[in-house]
């Protein structure tokens, strides 16, 4: 059974894990940002004001996804991620609505995203999911690798 919950400071090593190779395996490269926030991505996280979270099924980690405040523009989800083992289980579907009921328990007005065309998948999930595209808003910082900028109001 899925199960999705905050990270703790012991789990650091596997969002970290997980991610990266995820990030290089679709062409793109860690930049200065993703390399300092995976050191401590839950404790990254938690200074804007959101957290960190891992899915699990069973003992094996399949999923990581963060939240990340974005001041009174509300908040961004970033670094979601699923293993190859978990897609088609709604491992993608149940972080981002971790993601939109964090925001919505907080008040953020809107939950933001960024991407990149090659995820079409993804892409698709979020726009079933009442995403639409948007403007980066106030206080995010746009990744050179952003193709995508999608938001849902709260």
């Amino acid at each position: 059974m899925l199960h999705v919950a905050p990270m703790t400071d012991e789990q650091t090593s596997d969002f970290a894990a997980i991610w990266l190779p995820w990030l290089e395996s679709m062409g793109r490269t860690a930049e200065p940002e993703d390399l300092a926030i995976m050191g401590d991505p839950a404790g990254y996280y938690r200074r804007t004001g959101g957290d960190a979270f891992l899915a699990r099924l069973g003992e094996d980690v399949v999923g990581g996804v963060a939240v990340k405040g974005l001041g009174a523009s509300g908040f961004e989800f970033a670094k979601l991620v699923v293993s190859e083992a978990a897609r088609g289980h709604g491992a993608g579907r149940a972080l981002v609505q971790t993601c939109l009921d964090f925001a919505a328990s907080r008040g953020g007005p809107a939950l933001y995203l960024q991407s990149f065309n090659a995820l079409d998948v993804a892409l698709g999930l979020y726009r079933r999911m009442g995403f639409r595209d948007a403007d980066a808003p106030p206080g995010m910082t746009v990744l050179a690798r952003t193709e995508v900028i999608m938001a849902k109001p709260a």
